[in-house]
């Protein structure tokens, strides 16, 4: 009851605000803006309804972009949630390995963790396994952006994200999804690259994190070596009282999210795209931890659009307003992920503004 109040006040309060969302957005042509379709309703019925609402017509092989968790994490996308309409869409499971370690670092025990979480009724392909290719790209941090070779045999892409919190990042949605999902390891270095973590005063020295940073970049008595740091963010995810900080407070957050939001860019460049967001097991830690914490929140519903920008915005928005706070994930995290969304519009990504249509 108390959660059908929320969501009912959240929907409110968007109509209220004619749609603009309610972070501050710039004006956009009312020809242009972007629907955002939206059910309250977590279901395999309404995935497959949101993803017709979106109209998309796919080309040639669909990869389907998802985050098949780490092994250990509990709060991973149900796969069975998914599974009529990738196996209707003829599609294939497409990700690409990590750059920390991990079960998922090779193709080999990547496909093994996603069989064991239960991603085996489609076919399972990392796109990274035979390389890496190099696109194009003119930003303020890159002139290419690399990604899965395995890329270039897919003609569409579903990207379907698991909305939820971020240490580095504030919260992970389809623009997240999208950079580090596609970009191989090289790339996702590139994306890390200047975010060296810091450990602070409230260690206790448990001896967690120099056992797993996947360069042996912190020493016996725990401090970061930074010739050596990749800025993975392996071990802020791994300190089990969060006493390392993501970045120096100079470029905590911000850079990485720009450079997140050129990434999505230089990926989706000439492709053809479609997005949908699952607002459920809203955690304050990504699908790449091991050990997770519990959701802080409950679920909140199902988001489609052809707009990854618009999408992410809305799915914030709603998680918000369910949450009663300007900032849930910021309030969580302790990082917020806005400023991904202010520059990913400054680029031409997408739009913040959107038009909220329920899924009847």
């Amino acid at each position: 009851m108390k959660r059908n109040l929320l969501l009912a006040a959240a929907w409110a309060a968007l109509c209220v605000a004619g749609f603009r969302g309610l972070s501050g957005a710039a004006k956009t042509p009312e020809s242009k803006i972007p629907e955002v379709y939206f059910s309250s309703e977590i279901s395999a019925e309404k995935v497959k309804a949101a993803y017709n609402r979106l109209g998309f017509k796919p080309a040639g092989k669909v990869g389907v972009k998802v985050h098949f968790g780490e092994d250990g994490n509990e709060n991973y996308l149900p796969p069975a949630l998914l599974k009529a309409l990738v196996t209707g869409l003829k599609g294939s499971f497409v990700e690409t390995n990590t750059l920390y370690g991990g079960s998922r670092a090779d193709s080999k025990t990547h496909i093994a963790t996603a069989k064991k979480h239960g991603w085996g009724y489609a076919p399972i392909d990392i796109l990274d396994t035979d390389g890496e290719t190099a696109l194009p790209y003119k930003g303020k941090y890159f002139t290419k952006v690399y990604v899965g070779k395995g890329m270039a045999k897919y003609g569409s892409f579903l990207v379907i994200s698991h909305f939820k919190g971020h240490g580095g990042a504030g919260f992970g949605g389809a623009l997240k999804n999208l950079a580090m999902g596609f970009g191989s390891p090289t790339g996702k270095k590139a994306q890390h690259q200047g975010q060296f973590p810091t450990i602070t005063k409230k260690c206790n020295k448990c001896g967690i994190c120099p056992r797993t940073c996947p360069v042996g970049a912190i020493s016996a008595d725990f401090v970061i070596d930074r010739t050596k740091c990749i800025g993975c963010g392996k071990c802020v995810e791994v300190c089990p009282i969060g006493a390392i900080d993501s970045a120096p407070a100079a470029t905590k957050g911000v850079a990485f999210q720009e450079k997140i939001a050129e990434y999505a860019q230089g990926v989706t460049a000439g492709g053809k795209f479609t997005y949908i967001n699952l607002l459920m097991n809203i955690s304050a830690a990504c699908d790449c931890r091991a050990g997770a914490p519990a959701p802080f929140m409950g679920d909140v519903g199902i988001l489609a659009s052809n707009d990854p920008v618009a999408l992410d915005q809305a799915s914030f928005d709603l998680v918000n307003k369910a949450a009663g706070l300007d900032d849930a994930f910021k309030h969580e995290t302790g990082v917020s992920g806005v400023r991904a969304l202010e520059y990913a519009q400054a680029i031409g990504l997408g739009s913040r503004r959107y038009k909220l249509v329920e899924i009847k």
